[in-house]
Order: C-alpha cells, then sequence, then structure tokens
C-alpha cells in the first residue's frame, strides 16, 4: 500500500486577517467567542481538514480493501490448509489400510505355514511312530525266534548229556560186571594152583 505523502500546513495571511477581525467582532459574548474559534479554524485548516478526511476515507477504502482481500486470501489458505490436511489424512488411512490388509495377509501366511508345518510333523511322528512299533515287533520276534532256538539247544544239549550219562553208567556196569567175573576167574586160578602145590610137596616128603 502506498502511503501518501506528508504536506506541511500552510497559513494564508488574508484568511488569518479575517478570522482576526472576525473575532475582534464578536469578542463580547462566549458564544461568539466559541464560533470565532470555529470560524478561525475553519479559515485557517479548512482545506487541510478536507485533504486529510479525503485521504482519510482514501485511506480507509484501501484499508477496508485489504481487510476484504486478506480475509478472502486467509479464506482460500484455510481451504487449501483444510483441503491439504484433509488429503494427508485419508492418505494416512490408506496406508494404514492398506498396512492392515498386509498384516493380515502375513498373518494368514504365516497362519497357514504354521498348520502346514503341524501338519507335516504330526505326519512325520506318526510315521515314526509306525516305523518303531515295526522295528519293536521285529525285534520282539527276532528274541523270541532266538529265545526259542537257545531253548531247543539247551533241551538237545540235555538230551545229548543225559544219553552220554546213561551210556557212561552203562560202561561202568559193565565194567563192574567184568571185574567181578576176573576175580572168580583169579579165585579158581589160585585155587588150581594150591591143588597143584600140595601133591607136589607130598612127594618130595618121601
Amino acid at each position: 500500500m502506498a502511503q501518501a505523502g506528508k504536506t506541511i500546513p500552510t497559513i494564508d495571511v488574508q484568511a488569518a486577517m479575517a478570522a482576526q477581525a472576525a473575532m475582534g467582532g464578536q469578542s463580547n459574548g462566549s458564544g461568539g467567542e466559541t464560533s470565532g474559534v470555529d470560524k478561525m479554524r475553519e479559515l485557517l485548516f479548512g482545506n487541510q481538514m478536507q485533504d486529510y478526511d479525503k485521504r482519510f476515507s482514501i485511506m480507509e477504502e484501501r484499508f477496508q480493501l485489504r481487510l476484504r482481500d486478506m480475509e478472502a486470501e486467509s479464506s482460500r489458505s484455510l481451504s487449501n490448509l483444510e483441503s491439504t490436511i484433509k488429503k494427508q489424512l485419508e492418505s494416512v488411512a490408506g496406508q494404514f489400510r492398506e498396512e492392515k490388509d498386509l498384516r493380515a495377509d502375513a498373518d494368514k501366511e504365516l497362519e497357514r505355514n504354521l498348520r502346514d508345518h503341524t501338519q507335516a510333523l504330526e505326519k512325520r511322528l506318526a510315521q515314526l511312530s509306525d516305523q518303531l512299533a515295526r522295528h519293536e515287533r521285529d525285534f520282539t520276534d527276532r528274541l523270541s525266534h532266538e529265545v526259542q532256538g537257545l531253548r531247543d539247544e539247551m533241551r538237545k544239549r540235555q538230551d545229548d548229556s543225559r544219553s552220554t550219562m546213561e551210556r557212561m553208567f552203562a560202561e561202568l556196569s559193565n565194567v563192574k560186571t567184568d571185574r567181578n567175573l576176573l576175580a572168580g576167574l583169579f579165585v579158581e586160578i589160585a585155587k588150581c594152583l594150591n591143588q597143584d602145590v600140595s601133591p607136589k610137596g607130598a612127594n618130595g616128603g618121601g
């Protein structure tokens, strides 16, 4: 806004003399003195006051115009700011919804992977359990066969031992019988020897 140049008030000499004459002619009463002062002020500063009033009117008009421009600019700025804030809020809300959807999808994917891993682990555990039960059955069957084989072998060895012992007892019985025969034979031989010795002794004595 351009500021108007300041003007120095000037006093018109004729207007001053006329004002002085008017004040001299009306110096008898207080009312006349007041009107004389007004007239003097009007004569001295009338043109300047009119100029000032005109300038003040122009300044006021410009101020009102500038104020209206500022109000319109402020309104536009507030509207732009409101629109910008609204767009930013909508962008943030959209990003939040997008992030929420992404997290929901990630949670679903994680839950699905966890469920798949759990099912695979359960299946693997079931296979291991079946394999362990099968190995246990095989081991039990093999152990039973081995125990049965050991029992059969022990029974066979017992039978063999019994047969061997019976055979040994039979041999010992045979040996005992042979000893009795041999003893009887020795007795008979002794008797024969005694009989042979007795006649020879008798003949020699004679």
